[in-house]
């Protein structure tokens, strides 16, 4: 007899914990507090080394692997450690592979000894996995329970160009149930939530992966986004991300609905601690030339001579007239349009006069079934929908397309994307600034928009994120007040009515990482990580100064 949904879960929860160490269990009362980033340091378990290994970024790691300083195994076990620290925390790992990364960091340091040089450009680097790619030995379920027990027989090719360049996958990271959600839930895993305030959620798909990278229990993370999985838990949980252009990296062998879909594909891509090690990824990646085993990628070589120009010009879009970003959002905004300009970057305004026409679109070709095959899916297991996608599948899941109609949708979309590029053409922007989302990383349960990132999936264009503040008590409707008396539309009313006045509102969203969005035309992937390298160095080294407005 098939054990329930509810046995399921038990069971892979319990098959979680139980691959970790009982030298890595957290004292319990430690994990009261809301802001949990600092409890690897508070929890004693890491050692002072350790504890360092964890704190450098991957490209200095990999120079200290190579010239000695660390072993593949004294890295492997420090991260080790602090994913099961980051786990207890956040609930942000699907699969646990300590013992198997480790015996792999033990063959990666006799390979060291024996020919005297590291296997790859990423000798004895743990890289996490988000749970529906495959890697071999590991399930891979989306989330969900009728497919808890799929094991992959093989690696995807982006994880066998990755363990090939000497890479050790140590984790798997959760996703939510049938992965279409900007929040990481399911009946599977349950919730993940972020780790600078448990009260609010990483984002989705790749919630674990911003969870477990913004603890420091990875550096480096396999991720995908189809309408902003990279984006959202990367602006959510204050690490860096980059959603390249389809058919740029490998992206088979996932698992996941609506496969052959090709109205809408997703991509993989990395999330990470800095912007360099985006970069390492895609170059490490690329220098493999994975289209002569995937025959979908277009063949375009990592290209180092596209770079940011000393001086950029910058479109920002303030918000994208269909909901009004929250005040922090706003505010930070603000402050990276006021660094920019002082160091020297010309501004221009972005007018959003097609997002709209192109988040219908996209909304559309998401689910042309009308979400039969996620119910038909759940309905296997007998398992409910989480929240969040039962709001989906109630409120954006509701229509079936014919093929005829998806073919009146996509000839829609190829239009927007005429005019979109026409408009890219006359201003000459390097890059659009713009917020990821109208909030910051929004309480369980409460988000419910993700054009701001969609669109740029619907236009294929380059886009990656960064960290720039953190929530402040001053962060207020008073100080950043809309651009309208009435709301851009019912889903801007839904936002407005989240954000509390006076300061019940940022008390709400405490410890919360703010980030921006940083947008290029399609296969720029290359200019677009060199002018981000640009405005974080700007924001990084640039002292707060004084908003006087737009």
């Amino acid at each position: 007899m098939r054990e329930n949904w509810c046995a399921t879960a038990a069971r892979r929860r319990q098959e979680i914990y139980a691959r970790i160490p009982e030298e890595c269990l957290v004292d319990r009362a430690l994990l009261a507090q809301q802001n949990l980033v600092d409890l690897p340091y508070r929890c004693g378990i890491l050692t002072p080394k350790e504890l360092r290994i964890t704190e450098h970024d991957a490209v200095e790691l990999l120079r200290r692997i190579r010239d000695g300083t660390y072993s593949a195994v004294e890295v492997t076990r420090a991260f080790c450690k602090r994913a099961a620290i980051a786990h207890q925390a956040t609930n942000c790992l699907a699969w646990v592979m300590f013992r198997e990364a480790l015996d792999e960091a033990a063959v990666l340091d006799e390979y060291m000894r024996v020919k005297g040089k590291p296997k790859g450009p990423l000798h004895g680097l743990p890289i996490s996995v988000k749970e529906h790619v495959y890697v071999a030995g590991t399930p891979a379920t989306s989330g969900l329970t009728a497919w808890a027990d799929q094991i992959n027989p093989e690696d995807a090719l982006l994880a066998r160009i990755l363990r090939e360049a000497g890479a050790v996958f140590h984790v798997k990271t959760t996703n939510p149930q049938a992965l279409m959600a900007i929040e990481t839930d399911s009946n599977l895993f349950g919730r993940t939530v972020n780790p600078h305030n448990t009260n609010l959620t990483p984002g989705g798909s790749s919630g674990g992966e911003g969870a477990l990278i913004a603890m420091r229990g990875s550096l480096l993370g396999i991720a995908t986004d189809i309408g902003g999985s990279i984006r959202v838990p990367s602006g959510f949980s204050g690490v860096y991300g980059i959603k390249p252009s389809v058919a740029r990296l490998p992206h088979g062998g996932l698992t996941g609905l609506h496969g052959g879909m090709e109205n809408i594909v997703g991509v993989c891509g990395p999330m990470a601690a800095c912007v360099d090690d985006l970069k390492l990824f895609c170059q490490v990646v690329l220098d493999s030339e994975p289209w002569h085993y995937e025959p979908s990628l277009v063949e375009i070589p990592w290209r180092t001579h596209l770079e940011a120009p000393k001086k950029l010009v910058i479109g920002v879009m303030w918000n994208d007239g269909i909901v009004q970003p929250h005040p922090p959002v706003t505010r930070a905004l603000e402050e990276a349009v006021i660094m920019l300009r002082h160091a020297g970057h010309t501004i221009i305004e972005w007018k959003p006069s097609y997002h709209k026409e192109l988040i219908d679109c996209i909304n559309k070709a998401y689910f042309l079934d009308g979400g039969k095959e996620y119910r038909e899916t759940m309905e296997k297991a007998g398992e409910p929908a989480v929240p969040i996608i039962d709001w989906i599948l109630n409120t954006v899941a509701t229509k079936e397309y014919t093929i005829q109609e998806s073919w009146v949708i996509n000839t829609e979309r190829d239009r927007l994307r005429t005019l979109y590029s026409e408009q890219l053409r006359q201003t000459q922007v390097d890059a659009i600034l713009c917020p990821v989302g109208p909030s910051v990383a929004s309480a369980h349960d409460e988000s419910r928009y993700w054009g701001y990132c969609s669109v740029f999936n619907a236009l294929d264009f380059s886009a990656a994120v960064l960290p720039v503040s953190v929530v402040k008590d001053t962060d207020t409707w008073e100080k950043y007040p809309r651009v309208s008396q009435k709301p851009l539309s019912a889903m801007d009313a839904w936002y407005e009515s989240l954000y509390d006045q006076g300061i019940e509102g940022p008390q709400k969203y405490r410890d919360a990482p703010i980030s921006l969005q940083l947008v290029s035309r399609r296969f720029q992937e290359e200019k677009l990580l060199a002018v981000l390298a640009s405005v974080d160095e700007v924001i990084r080294e640039t002292p707060r100064l004084p908003i006087n407005g737009h």
